[in-house]
């Protein structure tokens, strides 16, 4: 049990690594006064400070730290994946990666939450449960914003193809 936990926590400080990157690459994309465009910079400075608590518990649980570049190394595939998804998306595509990511997380500590209760880490359960409700409220903000980003790009889409109609 402690070794599986162990395992999701260095994978869980490798997403929030990877998701710095990922957040980085939206707010480039996003209108930084757009309603999306703040929640997304709000939620890469949420993502960062989670970064930080799940380390903190990790170091607590795991007697050999290198073994964690293992956990970044399978998680490079992901970070890597969505941050391709972002190369050459605008607006509407650029907020729907951010909620899938979201959404990612949501379901991630729902599963820590589990393993560190096998593991008897109430401390990691609290932890857990305060980062699950900021996730949880994070996706509802950027599943609410998504139409408008969406009319946003239709929008601009429309005015361009009848630009270059002209």
């Amino acid at each position: 049990r402690e070794s599986v936990y162990l395992d999701w926590l260095r994978d869980a400080h490798a997403m929030e690594k990877h998701g710095e990157t990922l957040l980085k690459l939206a707010m480039e994309r996003l209108d930084s006064d757009s309603s999306i465009g703040r929640h997304i910079a709000h939620y890469h400075a949420q993502s960062r400070e989670q970064q930080l608590q799940v380390k903190e518990v990790l170091k607590c649980h795991d007697d050999s730290w290198s073994v964690f570049k293992e956990a970044l190394g399978r998680m490079s595939m992901v970070g890597q994946a969505v941050s391709n998804m972002l190369r050459d998306e605008q607006g509407a595509r650029t907020a729907v990666s951010v909620y899938v990511f979201c959404s990612f997380k949501v379901a991630t500590y729902t599963s820590l939450i589990a393993a560190a209760r096998q593991a008897d880490d109430s401390e990691g359960v609290n932890l857990f449960l305060r980062i699950l409700q900021q996730e949880e409220h994070m996706a509802a903000r950027l599943l609410a914003d998504l139409p408008g980003a969406a009319n946003e790009l239709i929008a601009l889409l429309a005015d361009s193809e009848a630009s270059s109609a002209v």
